[in-house]
Formats: structure tokens, C-alpha cells, sequence
């Protein structure tokens, strides 16, 4: 896997295949990472065979228009005392996929998809040391052993991907196959009953919803297959009490918030959700302004339990909020290239490695579809980066006209 001569020239590309590892760790590890592959990018020279790369993208123009669209509000709305500039910076967060994609296609991608498998399988060898109770309670392992704030979400997530490309490894792949099976069963086991993540079991879900869909066929194989994931699809719902009990709990809280009737802490969102609506809909075209739903949402939450929230915990309400329907717009025209492209590749025959790449590039665009709903997936760096990173894997060489399918790896 790591059988490369180093060289000034390929040294950013082997510093971007180990950084899914560093996602499993706390966030300046990972912003380490970047930062020095940001040096090694400059260190390494060709800047023009870069450039072409970055221009010669399919998702360069969605992503311009994302940027476009925050720096004019930013520049023409009224701007807030605080939190500008790093508001206005978590609307670039796709910026960074531009510099991490400029080194082109090659091996690191398969050797970043090993480092991200090996990574899962260590923060599921964590979750497991800390149900035994002997994983310390200190840096790096803090968000191992106690569920709070977004890191922890995050390595849910994380695991929820891994697996979703692990099963797709196994389906389609004929080697190692009891390896294969084991990996994915061992992280698939700590993210349903050790991670505590809602997020991350749904994403594994639907991952494994569109390896069925892939590769369902009229047949009594493929009957089989889906018998068999449904089986241990409800397996894995009874033995994960934690997970059941939070999601009858998400219903429950749906059912009472609907009749005015008491909530619990975990459905405390929905009153977030309300009146994050009733702001949109005072500004709906080109929003607030940049950086503005924390102050507009104080105003109108004074004396609620969720008056001292930083974000309503969904990028879509976010970015409907601050840059208006035509900034969501704007999101939503990257989310849906990333899908198109996906399933041109996935449906191109052309190579193994592009039907690979499409694949993940699907679960990929799905996991921060789902996970917009319920997180700040681009308000917060510590999500934002990390599928920054990720999708640099299946996105990296995807310089192909919308004509032209991409050529081979």
C-alpha cells in the first residue's frame, strides 16, 4: 500500500492519501494535515498542469457559484460585528476540494481508500476498548468515550461511510472475501451499537440501499442478497437498543410537537426548525446576510430553552436563512453535479476504478444530503473538511467536458 518513491514532485498526492486517518483523531491532527499538504502542494511546483486540472473540473463552475453568490450577499447585505469573517469563510469550504483535487488522479486514490478502511477499523477498535472500560478518558480518545459535540457525531458518520464502502468492496470485489466480511462486520457492529450516532446508522442504510440498487438484478441471487440485508438490517435494529429507543423517541417527539404537547431534549430541534422557517420566510430570495442566523434567531427565541443555540443544526435552513433561496440554490446545483456525475460513472463501463469511483462518490453526496438535515455538514469545519477530503478520492481526474465520459484511471 505504501510502496512509492517519494519525490518533490508526487509528495502532495502521498501526504493526501494518509489523511483520511487523521479524521479518526481530534480536529487539529486533521487540520495539521492539511496545512501541510498545502506546503507540500507548494513546495512540489507545476503549478500550471494544476491549474488546468482545477479548470479543467466538472464541478468548478457549481462551485465558483456557491462562492459568488456568499461574497455578493456578504458585500451588498448588512454584515453582523461578529462571526463575519468565519462565516463568510464556511461558505469557501468547497474551495479546499479544488486544491485537494489539482493533483489529479493516480494510486494515492486507492491507497486513501485503504488508509480511510484502516482508520474506521481502529475507531472501531476504540469504541470496543471503551466498552470495556479500559480506553482513557484524555486527548486523543475524548470523543471516544464521551458523545458530545460534533466530533463525536462526526466519527459516526465516518464509520457510517466506511462500511457503506466497505459492502460495496465486498460485492464487488472477489478477493480476501471472508477479510472483507469480518472489516465490515466489525465496524458496522461499533457504529450500530457503540457510536450512538443516529446519523450514521441512517447513512449506512442508505449506502446499503444503493449497493442493492446497484447490483439488483431479476434473479433468485439477487433475492437472496436482499433478503439477506433485510435480515441483517433487523438484526442489527434489535440488538441496538440505544439506537431504537432514539429514533421511536425522534417520532414520538414529531407526533407532540405537531399537537403543541411537551417535547423531549432530543426534539428541542424542532422548535429550532419553526422559527428558523418564520425568518426565512421574511427574507426569502436573498436572505439575512452572511453570519446573521445567530442574531436573528436570539431575537425571536428570547426566553426558550434554544435561545442560546449557535446553529439551527441544518444547512439547508442555514443557508436559506443567511443567502437565500438562490444561495441554497446554489448548494443544491453541487449536490446534484456530484449525483449526475456519479451515476455517469457508475454507468460508463469503462473501468473498474470509475464504476468504484461513481459508487462512493454517490454515498458520499448522499451521507451529506442526510446528514444536512440533521448538522451543520458545511457550517463547521470539523464535517466540512472531512468530506472535503473524502470526496477528493472519487472526485480527483474528473476533468472530462459534460460530452465526454472521463477517461480511465
Amino acid at each position: 500500500m505504501f510502496n512509492v518513491k517519494l519525490s518533490r514532485k508526487n509528495l502532495p498526492e502521498f501526504v493526501l492519501s494518509l489523511l483520511p486517518f487523521t479524521l479518526f483523531f481530534p480536529v487539529g491532527v486533521m487540520n495539521a494535515g492539511i496545512l501541510l499538504f498545502i506546503c507540500s502542494l507548494a513546495c512540489s511546483g507545476q503549478f500550471a498542469a494544476k491549474w488546468q486540472r482545477i479548470r479543467r473540473h466538472v464541478l468548478l463552475v457549481p462551485i465558483l457559484g456557491l462562492s459568488l453568490v456568499s461574497c455578493l450577499v456578504a458585500v451588498f447585505l448588512p454584515r453582523p460585528a461578529h462571526e463575519f469573517w468565519s462565516g463568510l469563510g464556511h461558505y469557501q469550504t468547497y474551495l479546499f476540494l479544488l486544491l485537494f483535487i489539482s493533483v489529479g488522479a493516480g494510486r494515492w486514490q486507492q491507497r486513501a481508500v485503504q488508509v480511510f478502511f484502516v482508520g474506521a477499523i481502529m475507531a472501531a477498535s476504540l469504541f470496543y476498548l471503551n466498552a470495556l472500560h479500559v480506553l482513557p478518558f484524555r486527548t486523543p480518545f475524548t470523543s471516544y468515550v464521551l458523545y458530545s459535540g460534533n466530533k463525536s457525531i462526526l466519527l459516526g458518520v465516518l464509520l457510517g461511510i466506511a462500511a457503506g464502502w466497505m459492502l460495496f468492496d465486498l460485492v464487488e470485489k472477489r478477493d480476501r472475501l471472508w477479510l472483507r466480511c469480518a472489516a465490515l462486520l466489525y465496524v458496522v457492529f461499533a457504529l450500530v451499537l457503540l457510536s450512538k450516532t443516529r446519523t450514521g446508522n441512517l447513512i449506512f442504510m442508505l449506502c446499503a440501499g444503493l449497493v442493492v440498487l446497484r447490483y439488483v438484478r431479476l434473479s433468485w441471487r439477487s433475492v437472496l442478497a436482499v433478503l439477506g440485508l433485510c435480515v441483517a438490517l433487523g438484526v442489527v435494529w434489535v440488538s441496538a437498543d440505544g439506537l431504537r429507543t432514539r429514533l421511536v423517541g425522534m417520532v414520538h417527539d414529531v407526533q407532540a410537537f405537531s399537537q403543541g404537547k411537551k417535547i423531549s431534549e432530543d426534539g428541542i430541534r424542532l422548535e429550532i426548525y419553526k422559527i428558523t422557517t418564520q425568518i426565512i420566510l421574511e427574507k426569502p430570495v436573498l436572505g439575512h446576510g452572511v453570519a446573521t442566523w445567530i442574531g436573528e434567531y436570539q431575537q425571536r427565541a428570547k426566553g426558550l430553552l434554544t435561545a442560546g443555540m449557535t446553529t439551527p443544526h441544518n444547512d439547508y435552513l442555514l443557508y436559506a436563512t443567511e443567502i437565500g433561496v438562490v444561495g441554497l440554490g446554489a448548494l443544491l446545483w453541487i449536490w446534484a453535479s456530484q449525483l449526475v456525475w456519479a451515476f455517469r460513472l457508475v454507468r460508463s463501463h469503462q473501468s473498474f476504478g470509475r464504476v468504484d469511483d461513481g459508487m462512493r462518490l454517490a454515498m458520499l453526496t448522499v451521507a451529506m444530503m442526510l446528514g444536512g438535515m440533521f448538522n451543520a455538514i458545511l457550517r463547521d469545519a470539523v464535517f466540512g473538511l472531512a468530506f472535503m477530503l473524502l470526496l477528493a478520492i472519487p472526485l480527483a481526474g474528473l476533468e472530462a467536458s459534460a460530452k465526454q465520459m472521463p477517461a480511465s484511471k
